[in-house]
């Protein structure tokens, strides 16, 4: 099974990663984060490190290409902005073939 997580180089996605690292193999862990670059990281680790970009969703179909479970970590930004982008995550994920996906909502969430 590989489970793959968005926002892995922001300030919750690096604390996931981590925590998962101690439990799951590095080869059964991906990432999608806008700049791969960033997660050097995790690569040298064995982690999967995929560029993927909310905002550009033809990069998540890539991203999620043979993902078992993802993890959504929610975007920042205002309400109109985070729809689009999960949107596109989720739409994303389906057509991949997802077939879990976790969602850490946002902050106060109403």
């Amino acid at each position: 099974m590989k489970m793959l997580v968005t926002g892995a180089t922001g300030k919750l996605g690096t604390k996931v990663v981590d925590t998962l690292l101690k439990t799951v193999p590095a080869n059964q862990l991906a990432v999608s984060v806008r700049k791969p670059e960033k997660a050097e990281g995790l690569r040298v680790q064995g982690v999967d490190v995929r560029q993927g970009d909310f905002d550009r969703p033809e990069t998540l179909d890539a991203a999620f290409k043979g993902i078992d479970r993802l993890l959504l970590i929610s975007a920042d930004g205002d309400n109109e902005t985070r729809i689009r982008q999960h949107t596109n995550a989720v739409a994303a994920a389906e057509r991949a073939g997802v077939k879990f996906i976790a969602y850490t909502s946002i902050v106060n969430a109403q």
